[in-house]
């Protein structure tokens, strides 16, 4: 279970990676903000899953690292959205559900 946590958190990451590198071509300085925090969240989400799937950390160290990395990842996603006046909560909260279940699995294995 481990590997899977490790492999699901490494895809968000990455997905959030993709997501932040395509806002970064903005030419709105707030919207690049909030790309760049969320790149940085990608980033230690991506590097915490790869160390919790190859270390043998405490599992609360992994989780805060983690719940780090998404807390970076989804508040910079919800005020990109409230800034362009186009926020879909349900995609919020199944992105904020998604980081807890993975933020709970890094505590769990």
């Amino acid at each position: 279970m481990r590997i899977v946590i490790s492999a699901l958190a490494i895809l968000f990451g990455l997905l959030h990676i993709i997501a932040a590198r395509t806002q970064l071509k903005s030419t709105d300085s707030a919207a690049r903000g909030f790309a760049i925090a969320m790149l940085c969240g990608g980033v230690c989400v991506a590097f915490e899953a790869f160390a919790h799937l190859v270390g043998n950390n405490p599992g609360w160290i992994d989780a805060l690292a983690c719940a780090t990395g998404c807390l970076l990842i989804c508040f910079p996603a919800y005020a990109n959205g409230r800034r362009a006046g186009n926020v879909h909560l349900s995609h919020h909260i199944i992105r904020g559900t998604i980081a807890a279940l993975l933020v709970a699995g890094f505590v769990i294995w």
